[in-house]
C-alpha cells in the first residue's frame, strides 16, 4: 500500500518580546487655588487617646461607715446697759460681733480638719427682759391702809440667739475586717447600755417588792404578838375588836378575820419573793 503523506500543522508564531517599558512616573501634585483653600471644611482635631482606668490593687471592697456627732456652740452676746436716771432704766443691748465672728472662724477651722460636713444647724433662743415702772403709793392713815393704786412705764424684752445647735457628720471607707470591729464595738456598747438600764428597772422593781415583803412582815409579827386588840369608845365606852385597823362588833368575828387576816399575809410572803428579778 501507497501511504498517503500526512500535512503538518503550520508553525505557530512566538509572541514578540515586549520592548522595555518605560517606568511609571507618580502624579506631580496640584496646589488649589487660595480661594478653593479658604473655602474647605477643617477636619476636627483627633480625640486625645483616653488612658485605661487603673485596676485596684485589693480585691477587698471598702465599706462605707457613717460617724455623726452633735454639739453646742455657745454665742450668748454681751449684754450691757446704760443706766438712766434713779426712777428709769430702759438700757440697751450691745451684741459683740467679732467675738461671734472668732468662735464661728474657730468652729470652721476644727471642722475642715477632721473632715466633718455640717449637716444641720438650730439655732438656740434666749431672752433677756427687764421690768421698770413707777407706783404711785397711797399713804396710809388710821382708817386706811397704804394701798398701791398704779404704775406707770412698761419694761422690755430683747431677744437673740444665745448658741447653735451643730450636727455634724462624716463617711469614712473602711476594710471589711475594720467595719466589722466597728459593728461589733457598737453593738457591745449598745448592749451595756441596755444592760445597765436593765438593771435599774430591776433594781427599782426589788426594791418595790422587799417592801412589800417588808410591810406584810410587819403586820404578821403585829397580829401575832398581840392579835385581837380591844378599843373602848363612846359614852357608855363601849368595846371594838380591831384587827389590822378593821372594827368588829364582837371577839368571834374579830378572831375569825384575825385568822383570815394572818392566812393573806402568810401567802403574800411565800409568793413575794418569787417576784424578785435576777440582776443582769
Amino acid at each position: 500500500m501507497v501511504r498517503e503523506p500526512v500535512a503538518e500543522p503550520p508553525p505557530v508564531a512566538a509572541d514578540p518580546v515586549p520592548a522595555e517599558l518605560p517606568p511609571v512616573m507618580a502624579p506631580e501634585p496640584v496646589t488649589p487655588p487660595p480661594s478653593a483653600i479658604a473655602s474647605m471644611p477643617v477636619p476636627p482635631d483627633a480625640p486625645a487617646p483616653v488612658p485605661a482606668p487603673s485596676l485596684p490593687t485589693s480585691s477587698a471592697a471598702m465599706i462605707p461607715w457613717i460617724e455623726t456627732k452633735q454639739f453646742t456652740v455657745d454665742l450668748f452676746p454681751n449684754w450691757t446697759k446704760t443706766e438712766g436716771d434713779k426712777e428709769w432704766s430702759l438700757g440697751a443691748v450691745t451684741v459683740d460681733v467679732p467675738a461671734i465672728t472668732s468662735r464661728l472662724d474657730q468652729l470652721i477651722a476644727s471642722l475642715n480638719e477632721d473632715q466633718w460636713e455640717i449637716k444641720m444647724v438650730v439655732p438656740l433662743e434666749k431672752s433677756l427682759t427687764y421690768h421698770e415702772h413707777q407706783k404711785v403709793v397711797r399713804a396710809g392713815s388710821r382708817r386706811e391702809p397704804e394701798a398701791v393704786l398704779g404704775a406707770f412705764g412698761l419694761g422690755w424684752a430683747a431677744g437673740t440667739t444665745a448658741s447653735l445647735l451643730v450636727v455634724c457628720q462624716r463617711t469614712e471607707w473602711l476594710e471589711a475586717a475594720d467595719y466589722r470591729a466597728r459593728i461589733d464595738a457598737r453593738n457591745a456598747k449598745l448592749a451595756g447600755v441596755q444592760r445597765e438600764r436593765d438593771r435599774g428597772l430591776a433594781l427599782d422593781h426589788n426594791a418595790a417588792v422587799n417592801a412589800k415583803i417588808t410591810a406584810a412582815q410587819t403586820i404578821l409579827d403585829d397580829l401575832k404578838t398581840h392579835g385581837v386588840k380591844v378599843k373602848k369608845s363612846g359614852f357608855l365606852r363601849g368595846e371594838k375588836f380591831v384587827v389590822d385597823g378593821a372594827e368588829f362588833a364582837n371577839r368571834t368575828e374579830a378572831e375569825s378575820a384575825l385568822r383570815a387576816r394572818m392566812g393573806e399575809l402568810e401567802a403574800d410572803l411565800a409568793a413575794l419573793p418569787r417576784q424578785l428579778k435576777a440582776m443582769p
